[in-house]
């Protein structure tokens, strides 16, 4: 009988050894998992994540595709290299792609070259800004301050026209701001023009097809002001606010 309690005894401790041994099975499992989990979780914040908070995220660029695989916007310092884009200069900020690769919309600092009726051509000066164009990629129109010192504000006439059709801006080297309007063709001067130069002139000009001032209002300073009709071919000029002499 002693025998027999002995054996039972024994037989219980055992499956209590096998029971602890278990728990201690799983609980080093569970262990383990958690440490793996932290450990790569630290891997990921230290490789994308600049701050203690987690919200900063570091990237060299970004490139967005639509369902079929095409780059639709490219964000990057200069903007990444896409297969399919139209262009291949750089791009420094956000570019928005058509399906046919062309630039429709840039926010950044573009390049200091444009492009105008299937033609990449020179600007003036290399500057940020906002820039919007046609589905072939033309510019239509954009806002930017320029590394010169000009800030400009236009809308430009379609393809295949290259011209400026309303333009607002600020040249400081001239001293000038204001408003001009251009004919898609003809002459390249402006046909309207309303602007206030640094020497303290006021002016609204007109012009006709070939680019002849026909009609000029100007305020110079606190001097009275003059409405001139002009005749370019007679090269004359009158002032129909001037009160006539007896």
């Amino acid at each position: 009988m002693r025998q027999v309690e002995v054996c039972s005894s024994n037989n219980e401790r055992l499956s209590e050894l096998e029971r602890a041994l278990s728990r201690m099975k799983w609980f080093a499992a569970f262990v383990l998992l958690g440490v793996a989990f932290a450990a790569s979780a630290g891997l990921y914040s230290r490789t994308t994540l600049a701050d203690d908070a987690g919200v900063v995220l570091h990237v060299r660029g970004i490139v967005v595709e639509d369902s079929q695989g095409r780059p639709r916007i490219l964000i990057g310092a200069p903007a990444p290299k896409a297969k399919g884009r139209t262009r291949t200069d750089d791009a420094f900020g956000i570019v928005l792609l058509g399906e046919n690769g062309a630039d429709q919309v840039v926010l950044g600092a573009p390049t200091p070259d444009g492009m105008s009726a299937g033609k990449v051509t020179k600007r003036i000066a290399a500057g940020a800004g906002l820039l919007v164009n046609d589905a072939e990629g033309n510019e239509r129109g954009g806002f930017g301050v320029l590394a010169n010192g000009r800030g400009v504000a236009c809308l430009d006439y379609p393809a295949p026209s290259t011209r400026e059709a309303v333009c607002m801006g600020v040249v400081p080297e001239a001293g000038f701001a204001g408003f001009l309007i251009n004919a898609p063709s003809g002459d390249s001067g402006e046909r309207a023009e309303m602007a206030v130069i640094q020497d303290g002139t006021s002016l609204f000009k007109l012009a006709d097809a070939n680019g002849e001032e026909r009609a000029m209002m100007v305020v110079q300073g606190d001097k009275p002001a003059k409405f001139l009709v002009i005749d370019p071919k007679a090269k004359t000029q009158t002032d129909i606010l001037q009160k006539p002499t007896p």
